[in-house]
């Protein structure tokens, strides 16, 4: 099963309960952003309410980073809740420029053609709960900026104290005349 479900396959009266394993080249994310290394495994519940569907559920895989500091790769495992709420794209209408934004409006989603895509829905919450800075761990000491040796596998000659970036230089001599 894809995560494109039927909306007539959805019970009225009890929940559709989805296990559901897709391909990584289902989503389409940027290599810079991160690399899937597994299949998503998607769990949850749709439940139907008249016309709107309900989507509770959770998403884990597994995406390989890159440190923010030294660029060594890093296996990031992936672990969300998600919660949706769909809405036939007739009932939302067309948007107005004017109309003003609600709380609830930020995780409803629309369908059509009686089809719901949790494909949206599964893709931004993977990439909501990615960590901003992407550490291979916490005390990385990342790339010398001179001689570009990884300083976690090997110490550099350089010295750190030295070097002063020349765009700051003056700085640099106002500080010392301050002192």
């Amino acid at each position: 099963m894809s995560l494109v479900i039927d909306f007539d396959d959805i019970p009225e009266d009890e929940d559709l309960i989805l296990d559901l394993l897709q391909s990584p080249e289902h989503f389409k994310i940027d290599p810079e952003e991160g690399v899937l290394q597994q299949d998503v495994h998607v769990q949850g519940r749709l439940s139907k309410v008249g016309r709107e569907i309900l989507f509770k559920g959770s998403v884990s895989t597994e995406m390989e980073l890159v440190c923010f500091r030294c660029l060594e790769s890093l296996r990031f495992p992936v672990r969300a809740r998600i919660a949706s709420h769909y809405i036939s794209d007739q009932e939302a209408g067309t948007p107005n420029a004017d109309a003003e934004l609600h709380a609830s409006d930020i995780e409803v989603e629309t369908y059509s053609d009686n089809r719901i895509d949790l494909t949206q829905a599964v893709y931004d919450q993977m990439m909501l709960s990615l960590p901003l800075v992407r550490l291979c761990r916490d005390d990385c000491r990342g790339i010398c900026a001179h001689c570009g040796v990884n300083r976690n596998h090997q110490s550099c000659t350089c010295s750190d104290h030295d070097s002063i970036d020349p765009r700051l230089a003056v700085l640099k001599t106002l500080k010392d005349q301050l002192k």
